[in-house]
């Protein structure tokens, strides 16, 4: 189950009849703090099976104890992906406990996301941050990171000595975004008896902008 606490009256109540046929996945929620009962205690009381938590970082807590640090540090110890989404988030990050998104960018993204959900069982962040371009911007990375690593110190007209590690690269980086992508790359690559950095560079290129 996705939890999404949102403070906000009117936006959980658009979003709720927006997303009404995702409820089996998805589930609005509120802090409810119980006098003398402990915090965590409350928040966990309240969620089951929790698959993924999208909280709101400007939650306002009727509890003036009670902080949107504490209610964060809570969720993390779950050790599931933690969404913190805010309307004064304006570029969208992720990092290995948690994910920062703008609000009405999550909210337009959250369908998409709910369906890979449904579709494959598992929580795939890239699909909010990116809805359905995020295959697209996944290549765009893959891209990115294998000029920084081959071309930025390299002469790109040197012919390549390597080319099975450089595929062996090329395949662990878009195992996860399309195996077709990485097979495509290959392929075209193999078709080159001799072959430089930046013809590799033209190829990887090339794929990406026909297949996205």
């Amino acid at each position: 189950m996705i939890y999404i606490f949102d403070d906000r009256a009117q936006r959980r109540s658009y979003n709720l009849e927006r997303l009404n046929g995702f409820l089996d996945l998805l589930e609005f929620k509120t802090v409810n703090i119980i006098p003398g009962k402990p915090v965590e205690d409350c928040l966990i009381d309240d969620i089951k099976a929790p698959d993924c938590i999208i909280f709101h970082k400007s939650y306002v807590f009727m509890d003036q104890n009670i902080s949107f640090d504490t209610i964060r540090q809570l969720f993390m110890d779950l050790n599931i992906p933690i969404v913190i989404f805010s309307g004064g988030i304006e570029g969208s990050n992720k990092s290995s406990k948690e994910i920062n998104i703008n609000a009405d960018l999550m909210y337009a993204n959250l369908p998409f996301f709910l369906e890979d959900f449904r579709k494959n069982g598992v929580i795939n962040i890239d699909t909010l941050l990116w809805g359905r371009e995020y295959r697209l911007n996944a290549a765009l990375q893959f891209q990115n990171k294998f000029s920084i690593e081959y071309l930025i110190n390299q002469d790109p007209k040197e012919e390549i000595t390597s080319l099975e590690s450089v595929k062996r690269k090329i395949e662990n980086g878009c195992r996860n975004i399309s195996k077709e992508l990485g097979d495509a790359i290959k392929a075209d690559i193999d078709k080159c008896d001799r072959i430089t950095w930046i013809e590799v560079a033209r190829i990887i290129d090339y794929n990406i902008r026909t297949r996205f």
